[in-house]
């Protein structure tokens, strides 16, 4: 092999970080164009139209919250983007200006990972008694309770963080963050009970959200277009906590990932080894590109 040559492993070397850049390239590509997609496109219209801002400034934390959302999914697909120009370019041309900026990223997001893993396996036990309280008071302070939702109900809209725990109820049959009586002190939520007449004056108020009920199991509805009259028929639940779901949310997603862990840890080892391996290949055609530089001269 001659000094300007290439070897075949260095060949397969670059082809292999070409294949996983472009692969980055196509993905921040896709996620560019979808946080864009989600601050430009009308369709946001109809967000408004389901959460009434103006009726309700709580909402608009939730429609910045989405755009928050957006933006981090258009900054990460800018990083990917960047990373895949970078990646293929530098070893397709061999630019070594590329190949170092392309390093340092992998390195960067490498050591970031490790460290929130650490972090993570570190203070697992601390990572509850941080996050709890905060859901808790976010419940107590933020709840409106899920009627403004059905199809048929003249309340108002409930606000958009309202909205998400329904929707996280519903969906995982879950309650709370540990339990139904996160409930207990909620300073927005109007408890009364619209089926009370018919009820007794002991169902007068809820004490827990319907849909920490067994809504799911009676009905196959959309979750936020529930019909109100047939409601009633889990409302005992929602009274005084009849076959209501026992298990926090908090728990029920732990439970989620403990599930899919080994599928966790697969994906994370085999990202983790994609990132090594292009970071070393870049760094092995930074020094092929410098030694190729050094016998031209």
């Amino acid at each position: 092999m001659g000094h300007g040559g290439m070897s075949c492993g260095m060949k397969t070397m670059r082809f292999i970080i070409v294949v996983f850049n472009l692969i980055f390239f196509l993905i921040g590509l896709a996620l560019l164009a979808l946080g864009i997609y989600v601050v430009v496109d009308p369709s946001l219209k109809k967000i408004k139209e389901i959460l009434p801002i103006n009726s309700n400034p709580g909402v608009e934390k939730g429609l910045s919250y989405l755009e928050v959302i957006a933006i981090v999914i258009i900054v990460l697909g800018s990083i990917l983007l960047i990373m895949g120009f970078l990646g293929c370019c530098g070893a397709m041309k061999q630019v070594k200006i590329f190949l170092i900026i392309y390093a340092i990223i992998v390195g960067i997001i490498i050591l970031f990972e490790i460290a929130i893993t650490i972090y993570f396996v570190a203070f697992k036990s601390k990572f509850r008694e941080t996050f709890t309280p905060k859901l808790k008071e976010a419940i107590r302070n933020t709840y409106e309770g899920p009627f403004g939702l059905q199809s048929n109900s003249a309340l108002p809209k409930p606000s958009a963080i309202s909205i998400a725990w329904d929707f996280i109820m519903y969906n995982f049959k879950c309650c709370g963050v540990d339990s139904k009586f996160d409930f207990i002190n909620t300073t927005k939520w109007n408890k009364t009970n619209p089926w009370a007449s018919t009820m007794g004056n002991d169902y007068k108020n809820f004490t827990y959200p319907i849909t920490c009920c067994n809504i799911s199991n009676i009905f196959t509805e959309d979750w936020n277009n529930l019909p109100f009259d047939k409601l009633q028929s889990v409302a005992y639940c929602a009274v005084n906590g009849t076959h209501i779901n026992e298990m926090g949310c908090f728990d029920k997603f732990l439970n989620i990932i403990d599930t899919a862990k080994t599928w966790i840890i697969v994906g994370a080892v085999i990202i983790l080894v994609i990132e090594l391996t292009a970071f070393i290949v870049a760094l092995a055609l930074c020094c092929r590109t410098k030694k190729g530089s050094k016998y031209r001269q």
